[in-house]
């Protein structure tokens, strides 16, 4: 079995109404469920959601309905907790074959190729894959700060290595999918211990949208990809 999850609850404290908010005439979580259906890998394709609404502007896309509990509905809850919370009380029919994923409604400009790629990855001793995406700014120039105080927090600017040949690519988390085995996801309560493989999704699909900036950017992509 082959399960996909979207979480999406009903707050949003910097974009009101985010995941149905509406992006080129569609509410934001019709594109990555969308992109999951498309794929015709999964088995289930679950909303998980506090709000009625939410689960309105999919429904006619044949999927199922998880009433996310209010303790995992706040602000503090984590998506990896619910998620957790709620693969515990279902029933694995085989737990080492079977895959359990997740996708955030907040990353919809996702493919269902980056998808499909996502479940090929998960081979061998592979526990789990996620989608990730390589930084945009040079993270070895990072510093902290404290009372005015600069603490740099790698070697280069203290060694004067801020040449290009000094640089290494580092990537971050996406945000659009966490795929992973059903048995290894329970035991290990993370997607990232374990054997994790990385599928690299490209900048232009890896909006992450937390704000109407976010939205206007996701617009202007689109536009480009339509001319």
């Amino acid at each position: 079995m082959k399960m996909a999850v979207v979480p999406a609850r009903l707050g949003s404290t910097r974009l009101k109404n985010k995941n149905i908010y509406p992006l080129s005439g569609k509410p934001l979580i019709r594109w990555i469920v969308e992109a999951i259906i498309e794929t015709k890998i999964f088995d289930r394709v679950i909303i998980s959601t506090d709000g009625d609404k939410i689960f309105e502007s999919v429904s006619d896309l044949g999927v199922e309905r998880h009433y996310r509990e209010p303790h995992h509905a706040t602000v503090e809850a984590t998506v990896l907790d619910a998620m957790i919370d709620f693969m515990k009380k279902q029933t694995s029919s085989s737990p080492g074959e079977d895959i359990f994923s997740y996708f955030l409604p907040t990353c919809p400009l996702v493919s269902s190729d980056d998808i499909c790629k996502g479940i090929e990855t998960l081979t061998g001793e592979c526990d789990s894959v996620v989608s990730m995406t390589e930084y945009s700014e040079t993270i070895q120039l990072a510093c902290a700060m404290k009372d005015d105080w600069v603490l740099p927090v790698f070697d280069n600017l203290e060694c004067g290595m801020t040449n290009s040949k000094f640089i290494k690519k580092y990537y971050r988390p996406s945000g659009a999918f966490y795929i992973g085995r059903w048995d290894r996801i329970l035991e290990n309560k993370n997607f990232f211990k374990g054997n994790v493989k990385g599928v690299l999704i490209p900048h232009e699909r890896s909006v992450d949208i937390n704000d109407i900036r976010d939205i206007e950017y996701a617009e202007s992509i689109l536009l480009t990809q339509r001319w």
